[in-house]
């Protein structure tokens, strides 16, 4: 794909060149180019650590990488009804869902972005293997 739109991009500009010279006085020539860019959305999470007391899993600090010009969301897909479950994004408290998924970050534009994420659990069984994370593209994909 990348060799394609050079060659194209080298063909147009050599064809401007070629136009401008023959009539340089008279006539102006141009070209208008276009891409369609796939849509990347890309999450990368650090290895998880839990606190002394068991009560704080420290997922450290996400990177999130979306492309999407309408924005995307973070899920977290944990067990059902964990009351009492608080996740920190960023210092921002989002207490848990009673279903199986929560929605974590809602954003309305592309970014490349870190951030800190922790698990409070308040003394709830919760094993780390049950959690997961992903992110979602809002509006078309390409």
């Amino acid at each position: 794909m990348r060799k394609t739109i050079l060659l194209l991009g080298t063909m147009c500009l050599a064809a401007t060149a070629v136009g401008s010279s023959v009539n340089a006085s008279s006539e102006r020539a141009g070209f208008r180019l276009s891409a369609v860019v796939n849509t990347v959305c890309r999450l990368e999470l650090p290895g998880a650590s839990t606190g002394g007391n068991g009560q704080v899993i420290d997922f450290g600090s996400f990177y999130q990488l979306c492309n999407s010009r309408n924005g995307y969301r973070v899920v977290m897909r944990h067990p059902a009804n964990l009351e009492g479950a608080t996740l920190f994004w960023d210092g921002r408290a989002v207490p848990l869902s009673s279903g199986n998924e929560t929605v974590i970050a809602d954003e309305n534009h592309a970014a490349s972005k870190y951030s800190d994420v922790r698990l409070d659990v308040r003394g709830v069984d919760v094993p780390i293997s049950s959690l997961s994370f992903r992110i979602d593209p809002k509006g078309s994909v390409y």
